[in-house]
């Protein structure tokens, strides 16, 4: 029997130990603390005036033993410091992606010509042929050939210009203009872009310090990039024709063409 009610003391106890952890704010325990204290101070005021000295040593322990669990208590209940708050870091900013560097020309303007440097064997004269230059505007297929047959529309090319021709055993002086185009082939020899140009030329001024006549050329030609950054320069051999007031040049012609984007 007796052991039964030790039992249940010390389970009332272990109960009252748990209300007071975890069932009370840190205020209340607080204050059931006082009241219990105040209740033990009562009770030594009144064993020390009936001179109960083993009670009153009994008091002062208990009323230490209560002094040591509330302490206990109270550091086990101290609300830990907040931590500090880190902002959140922002993100790396994006990559910033280069754009493809723009060809505008050399002064800007966007102008694709080219500049073809020419030669007409005629069998006469000092280098039995004529010398000629020629410098072209080279404008897109604004007519919309190459699609109409089914081809991209970088096949054809237009070309208007003028140029100076001398030579070819007869004396020779022509300033023509020009009017042509240029037809892209499907490449060959080895990945070579070859394509065919031709057109009119009419002469405007030259011998007889007057306008000439109405010639014209045919070309066929491949196009060789050698690194200098000039683009692909055209190499072309055909037949061509010029005709002043009082002389003519005909003949095997032989080109070299320099694409310029101005």
């Amino acid at each position: 029997m007796k052991k039964a009610i030790i039992f249940l003391v010390i389970v009332a106890f272990m109960a009252t130990v748990a209300t007071v952890a975890f069932g009370r704010t840190l205020e209340e325990e607080k204050q059931a603390v006082r009241n219990y204290l105040n209740v033990l101070d009562a009770k030594l005021a009144k064993a020390k005036a009936a001179k109960q000295s083993s009670k009153v040593n009994m008091l002062h322990a208990e009323k230490n033993a209560t002094l040591a669990r509330w302490n206990k208590l109270k550091a086990s209940m101290a609300v830990a410091p907040a931590a500090p708050v880190v902002a959140p870091v922002p993100p790396p900013p994006a990559p910033m992606v280069a754009k493809p560097a723009v060809n505008n020309g050399l002064f800007g303007w966007g102008i694709n010509t080219s500049l073809d440097g020419q030669y007409i064997n005629t069998g006469k004269g000092s280098i039995s042929g004529a010398l000629g230059l020629m410098g072209n505007v080279v404008l897109d297929d604004f007519v919309g050939l190459g699609p109409m047959v089914g081809m991209s529309a970088n096949t054809v090319k237009f070309k208007l210009g003028a140029g100076y021709y001398a030579g070819g055993g007869n004396g020779l002086k022509a300033i023509p203009v020009y009017a042509g185009g240029i037809i892209n082939l499907p490449q060959w020899m080895s990945g070579l872009d070859s394509y065919l140009t031709g057109g009119l030329n009419y002469v405007v001024y030259g011998n007889g310090k007057t306008s000439g006549k109405i010639g014209g050329d045919v070309y066929l030609g491949i196009t060789a990039d050698f690194g200098l950054g000039l683009g692909k320069t055209g190499f072309q051999i055909g037949y061509s024709v010029v005709r002043s007031n009082t002389a003519t040049v005909k003949g095997l012609a032989l080109a070299v063409s320099q694409p310029i984007n101005l």
